[in-house]
């Protein structure tokens, strides 16, 4: 199982690639978007090292972020990020630059959040 710091380092260097990537159209825009959520997801992760918890399923995780007291505040963010991801890879939604402002936000909210805890 990965560390915190480990985590924490996957999720700040997948941001700088989101950062980073050309939004050239809405398939780029989609990635990026994409590439925030993995970003979100070992941000909460580092946090579940932590305190010692691990998650191999995307459902179980989903379901801890809800009923978990210190991670309940960034649930809707995260399943925001997560819903937009699935989207751009699995459908034919064209993301634009204000869905990318949203994913930005909420990613934003989960990486503070996470931060503070730690």
């Amino acid at each position: 199982m990965p560390s915190d710091q480990e985590h924490l380092y996957k999720a700040e260097n997948n941001k700088k690639v989101a950062d980073g990537l050309k939004r050239t159209g809405p398939t780029a825009i989609g990635w990026a978007i994409t590439i925030l959520f993995y970003s979100a997801l070992h941000y909460i992760e580092a946090f579940n090292a932590k305190i010692g918890s691990h998650f191999t399923k995307h459902p179980a995780l989903c379901r801890y972020i809800e009923m978990s007291k210190d991670l309940s505040p960034i649930s809707d963010q995260y399943n925001e990020l997560k819903a937009l991801s699935w989207n751009a890879r699995y459908t034919a939604k064209r993301y634009d630059e204000r869905h990318l402002k949203e994913a930005i936000e909420s990613h934003e909210a989960v990486e503070t959040h996470i931060l503070n805890l730690l």
